[in-house]
């Protein structure tokens, strides 16, 4: 078992879209995947359709797993074959408790220990905000992937994190990878960022390998917005479904990449 974490200080780089693809990508492979959201907003449900469980019962949040008022069992929330996720209530509430209450550090390890036994990886998917819960979960981590945004504020968002890292003594060794997004061949923009990120992460993160970046593409908004994913087998319109094909293939030779 590998618990993994897809990180960065920015938002809307796609930490959440693309653990919650590579994450389905290894349960159409036979592995048993547990996604645990650790944002309140809880997107990763939306990316499969399923926001309205979210709010399908008021019961069955990790917060209530940590207060041992629920079993292992009872906030699992399936979403795909072999694929589930786990929401959260109170992020902010949780990390306070963890800051008064050292011991409490104890009963997170002990839950992803237990969940070890059942699942072949546990992936973790992070706001851009921290707080000790980032951290204490950050530390658990076996593989950390940085996603970055191709332009000056996503490469704003890979730094900030190297300092973050360094600020709070997390092992800047987790971090494996390093996810470029937003590609365009026809922009110079993130071409130029992408060079960037690239002697970056040679100073900062030289033990992490540079994945190769991810396009932007329309259809990855279009399969959202109809609770799709790209490992799903469905039959779309004929440009979707054509992008989609495309799509997935890319994200399968990317997955491969990535040993965890």
């Amino acid at each position: 078992m590998a618990v993994v974490s897809t990180f960065c200080k920015k938002g809307g780089v796609g930490k959440t879209t693309f653990i919650g693809y590579l994450g389905h990508y290894h349960a159409t492979q036979g592995k048993k995947v547990l996604i645990i959201s650790v944002d309140d907003q809880n997107s990763i449900f939306k990316i499969f359709g399923d926001d309205d469980k979210i709010f399908e019962s008021n019961d069955n949040y990790l917060e209530f797993l940590i207060a041992e008022h629920v079993d292992l069992g009872d906030i699992l929330i399936e979403v795909r074959e072999n694929l589930y996720l786990i929401k959260t209530l109170n992020t902010d509430k949780l990390s306070m408790k963890l800051t008064l209450e050292r011991s409490q550090e104890k009963v997170i390890k002990r839950i992803i220990e237990e969940y070890d036994k059942y699942f072949d990886f546990i992936f973790i998917d992070f706001p851009p905000s921290s707080s000790r819960l980032t951290e204490v979960l950050l530390e658990l981590s076996d593989t950390i992937l940085i996603v970055v945004g191709l332009d000056s504020l996503g490469l704003g968002g890979f730094f900030n994190t190297i300092q973050y890292f360094i600020d709070n003594d997390i092992n800047v060794g987790s971090i494996k990878y390093i996810v470029p997004n937003g590609y365009s061949k026809n922009r110079r923009a993130p071409k130029v960022s992408l060079e960037k990120l690239k002697d970056q992460s040679k100073e900062f993160t030289p033990q992490a390998i540079v994945l190769p970046a991810l396009a932007d593409k329309s259809i990855i908004k279009n399969l959202q917005a109809e609770g799709v994913s790209p490992f799903d087998v469905v039959k779309l319109e004929r440009y979707d479904q054509n992008a989609k094909d495309i799509l997935e293939k890319e994200l399968t030779e990317l997955f491969k990449l990535i040993e965890i």
